[in-house]
């Protein structure tokens, strides 16, 4: 696990604890009776939470990735100036 993945998991954590520890049992047996448009739309927002965790995620790798080609561009620098020049 990447230290991105583990912050978001943090955070969704921490958020989970405190909306299961703020609300009732019961709570969301009354939002699927009585109000199903709320329950959707809290659906709907897991949903974008879920999806902008994934975009986070995929971005992060592109970064890695830009981080290593970096690392490797200067040891290639190295290289070209150690290596001995031709006549």
């Amino acid at each position: 696990m990447n230290p991105l993945d583990r912050l978001l998991g943090e955070e969704l954590s921490r958020c989970l604890e405190r909306i299961a520890g703020s609300y009732g049992e019961g709570t969301l047996a009354f939002l699927n009776a009585e109000h199903p448009g709320l329950r959707g739309r809290i659906d709907e927002k897991d949903g974008q939470l879920a999806a902008l965790r994934r975009e986070l995620l995929d971005r992060y790798a592109v970064w890695e990735g830009a981080l290593k080609d970096l690392e490797d561009l200067w040891a290639l620098a190295e290289l070209k100036r150690t290596e001995p020049r031709a006549a």
